[in-house]
């Protein structure tokens, strides 16, 4: 008997996609979404999202992205939960609604990947866990999210039964410059205290569509979720400051390095049209952890959820069917 998840119509179509999110998404997060704030051990306030489903074949936890939160999330969550999954999503410190440490609400920061570690942890202890009683945690993880959940999975190997990772931040592009350039630049900042100042060519938020110079190739979605970065002033992340570039420098190493530790099936999905994150950083997780399942999109960019349809329905098909195969 064939599941939901395999059948096309599953999914929701570029053309129909602002008529399905209007008709479908918006009643069913008015419905069911619930909310929260919880304070991690350093007193900031972090913000969450969850759907629990009435008879749940799992939890699903949701590693978000750099300069993400909730608001990318929502046709996502849809489909984990039509598909029979609770849902949990934490916007990470300096994302969303959650607390920052620095004054200006556009830029990201953070003084260790570990302090995002952490914060996950909390959140798993005091919300999670409690909720779900622990029983079937995948991990869904994107970008950024990808970093900070392998480093979880490394840490702490007990929590979850599966893990997806998808176009995980592992070694970041940098606008292309050399390693031994991205070196200097950092630890220069380090030597002057430039930790809250921007790195290069990050900036504020402008109200000004960058589509198609962007990281999906889907305009509907693109156009759905930028719409809410607008008329949100908490989606408004949009870049870096130095501190932050030398904490993902040293998470995406740290990360990598200790691969093998990670005791769980994971699938790493790679986008080959990734102008955000390289390859080879994916080569070098594969060969320390050569266990994990690998599936490439050679043709997708770096949000693999917001691709074209033919690569996007793939991708769905890949992560389910990870999810529900006993073998893997």
């Amino acid at each position: 008997m064939s599941k939901a998840w395999e059948n096309p119509s599953f999914y929701f179509d570029e053309d129909n996609f602002k008529e399905y999110m209007s008709a479908k998404v918006a009643p069913w997060i008015s419905r069911f979404c619930m909310e929260g704030y919880m304070h991690n051990r350093e007193g900031l306030k972090l913000h969450y999202h969850y759907f629990i489903h009435p008879n749940p074949l799992g939890t699903i936890v949701i590693s978000h992205g750099f300069c993400e939160g909730f608001f990318k999330y929502h046709e996502v969550m849809y489909y984990f939960y039509q598909a029979g999954y609770s849902v949990f999503l934490l916007e990470m410190r300096g994302h969303g609604y959650s607390d920052r440490q620095v004054k200006n609400r556009c830029m990201v920061h953070v003084d260790d990947f570990g302090d995002y570690v952490d914060d996950f942890k909390e959140f798993l202890d005091q919300v999670v866990v409690p909720m779900t009683n622990h029983r079937r945690l995948i991990l869904f993880c994107h970008s950024m999210g990808g970093c900070v959940g392998s480093l979880f999975l490394e840490r702490y190997p007990n929590y979850f039964e599966k893990a997806i990772l998808s176009s995980p931040m592992l070694c970041m592009r940098w606008n292309d410059a050399h390693p031994k350039m991205v070196r200097f630049m950092l630890g220069t900042a380090k030597f002057f205290h430039w930790k809250k100042h921007y790195l290069p060519k990050q900036h504020d938020f402008v109200k000004e569509n960058p589509y198609p110079h962007c990281s999906a190739q889907s305009k509907a979605r693109y156009d759905y979720q930028f719409k809410l970065r607008v008329a949100h002033l908490e989606y408004r992340t949009t870049g870096g400051d130095y501190a932050w570039g030398i904490a993902a420098y040293e998470g995406m190493a740290e990360a990598i390095a200790n691969a093998a530790k990670i005791q769980i099936p994971v699938l790493l999905l790679q986008a080959g049209d990734d102008d955000l994150v390289a390859a080879s950083g994916h080569e070098e997780f594969l060969q320390n952890n050569p266990a994990v399942k690998f599936r490439p999109f050679p043709k997708a960019r770096h949000e693999l959820f917001n691709a074209f349809e033919e690569d996007r329905m793939s991708y769905y098909r890949e992560v389910f069917g990870f999810i529900e195969d006993e073998k893997a």
